[in-house]
């Protein structure tokens, strides 16, 4: 299996895309089972020829030479994933902010993300301009055709507070909901219903999953469970042994034994 993970170039894209990679898998090689634990990311993922099978939460990737478009969204998901792929695959995938992806739709991101196993199709032309970029051989003209791509589709994203306190609550996760309503002369209420159409989550499980996301960089420094727990604001060590297992069904000392990680992609390869 080949993976490269890309950087936006165009520093407007940059704004909203984290970044994309490219995953390529020969039909010979062995299949790959892997988990993916849950992010306050935006994952859009595009292959042909393969068949996706969805289940709970685990998805089976098939090689079916149909020539077939698959595209699939994933921003809600509170458990791991487990994927599977038989056979050929390539795939492009591409990981936008929090609030990201919004600035290429013209409705909520919730309305797309309505059903876990439901294709993502956001244009009526958007697997005829996918294809192509799937099919391009040459890397750095796949980049160009990419970034012109969701640069064509980018309207901007505007609210009168959304994007100053997602960015808040990212700077202080201790933070209560509360308090960020009355800097914001809103309620708890409308917090909730703004995070739950545009990031497609609560505010208590985007706060859960970004502790889990930093300690998951912090830990590259090996540091103790007990220094991770204070530095992310975790209550004490049971709170992050806790929000472990329900966000990756291991304790954090097993998760760290067999985590993989590259770049900002995390995965645990079974």
């Amino acid at each position: 299996m080949e993976l490269q993970l890309m950087k936006p170039k165009n520093p407007t894209l940059a704004n909203f895309l984290e970044g994309y990679y490219f995953l390529n898998k020969s039909r010979y090689s062995e299949d790959i089972e892997y988990l993916t634990f849950p992010n306050n990311y935006s994952i859009v993922s595009i292959s042909r020829n393969v068949e996706l099978q969805f289940e709970n939460n685990e998805i089976r990737v098939i090689e079916k030479n149909n020539g077939g478009f698959s595209s699939d969204l994933i921003c809600h998901y509170k458990r791991p994933i487990k994927v599977l792929i038989q056979g050929c695959l390539n795939e492009i995938t591409f990981y936008f902010k929090p609030l990201g992806l919004n600035a290429f739709l013209e409705r909520p991101l919730k309305e797309y993300n309505k059903d876990f196993s439901k294709m993502f199709f956001p244009y009526d032309d958007f697997e005829a301009s996918m294809i192509p970029i799937l099919e391009e051989q040459d890397p750095e003209k796949r980049v160009e055709m990419i970034e012109d791509f969701w640069m064509s589709r980018y309207i901007g994203f505007n609210h009168a507070f959304l994007n100053e306190l997602v960015g808040d609550v990212l700077m202080d996760l201790d933070k209560s909901i509360e308090a960020h309503a009355c800097e914001y002369k809103t309620t708890r209420q409308t917090i909730n219903k703004l995070f739950d159409l545009y990031l497609c989550k609560s505010p208590s499980d985007f706060r859960k999953i970004q502790r889990f996301r930093e300690t998951l960089l912090e830990h590259v420094g090996k540091k103790t469970l007990t220094e991770l727990s204070y530095d992310h604001l975790f209550y004490d060590q049971s709170h992050l042994i806790k929000d472990f297992k329900a966000l990756t069904g291991f304790t954090p000392r097993k998760f760290f034994d067999k985590v993989y990680s590259e770049g900002k992609v995390k995965w645990l390869f079974l």
